[in-house]
C-alpha cells in the first residue's frame, strides 16, 4: 500500500465541512442549471476532488489540470504555462483565482475563456459582512389543514456588504510558501479588491458575466458564471 498523505487526508475532511461542502452544491448546481449546453467539464485546480467525482457520477465528461499530482490531474503542472490542446464546453477554476497575483488575473481569464466553448464558471474567497435573520417554523405551527403547510421549515432575511473593505494581504503571508494551504494574494472585499474591480477584470477578458453571487451559507465564496462573448 502507498504511503498515506496526511495533509491530504486534512484537506478533504476539511472541504467536507457543512458550510464549505455547500460551496460543492452550489459548484454542481451551477452546471446542471445550464442544461444540454453541457456536456465536457474542464476543471483546473480541483482541490478536494468532490465536484469532479459527483459531477463524472451524473454524467459529464470532466477533465482536470492541476499543479500538484496527489490529485491525479489529467493536465499536470501549472496552468499558466501548460498547453491544453482540448476545448470545453464550461471551464471552471474554484478558489483557485487567488492563488495567483491580481495582476496576472487578466492572462488566466483569458487562457480559461480561450479553453472555452462557451461558458466559464469561478470562486473566489470574499470578505464580507453578513446579517441574517432566521426563523425554524416547525409542523405544529403550520398544520397543512388549514393551508399553512407552506411555511414549516426555515425562513431566512440576510444582507451582505463589503464596507468597510479589510486590509490587503501582507506579502509576509505567502513569501517562501509552497504548501497545500497556499496563502491568498488577494480576495474580493480587502482594502484593494472591491468586488467591482473583479467584474471588470473579467468583462475586460472577452467574458460576459450572467451572475454573480454569494454562497448565502458560506460567504467567504463569490461565484460567477460567464459566458464568452462572440466574434
Amino acid at each position: 500500500m502507498s504511503e498515506i498523505d496526511p495533509e491530504l487526508i486534512q484537506e478533504r475532511i476539511w472541504a467536507l465541512d457543512d458550510r464549505r461542502f455547500s460551496s460543492t452544491q452550489i459548484q454542481v448546481t451551477s452546471v446542471t442549471d445550464l442544461g444540454d449546453s453541457v456536456s465536457s467539464i474542464l476543471e483546473v485546480g480541483p482541490g478536494s476532488g468532490f465536484f469532479e467525482s459527483i459531477a463524472k457520477s451524473i454524467g459529464y465528461n470532466v477533465k482536470t489540470a492541476d499543479i500538484k499530482s496527489p490529485s491525479n490531474p489529467d493536465f499536470l503542472g501549472d496552468f499558466r504555462e501548460i498547453d491544453i490542446p482540448e476545448k470545453f464546453d464550461l471551464v471552471a477554476a474554484f478558489e483557485m483565482l487567488q492563488h495567483l497575483p491580481f495582476d496576472e488575473l487578466s492572462s488566466t481569464l483569458k487562457k480559461l475563456a480561450a479553453l472555452s466553448n462557451r461558458y466559464v464558471l469561478i470562486s473566489v474567497p470574499a470578505r464580507v459582512h453578513r446579517f441574517e435573520l432566521g426563523i425554524q417554523i416547525p409542523p405544529l405551527l403550520a398544520p397543512r389543514r388549514i393551508g399553512l403547510g407552506w411555511l414549516r421549515g426555515r425562513h431566512a432575511f440576510s444582507l451582505t456588504w463589503e464596507w468597510p473593505r479589510g486590509k490587503d494581504l501582507s506579502k509576509k503571508a505567502w513569501e517562501g510558501r509552497e504548501d497545500y494551504w497556499n496563502p491568498h494574494y488577494w480576495e474580493v472585499g480587502r482594502k484593494s479588491y472591491p468586488r467591482s474591480r473583479l467584474m471588470n477584470e473579467i468583462e475586460s477578458s472577452g467574458l460576459r458575466v450572467l451572475w454573480h453571487k454569494y454562497n448565502p451559507r458560506h460567504t467567504h465564496h463569490l461565484f460567477v458564471l460567464t459566458e464568452k462573448i462572440s466574434g
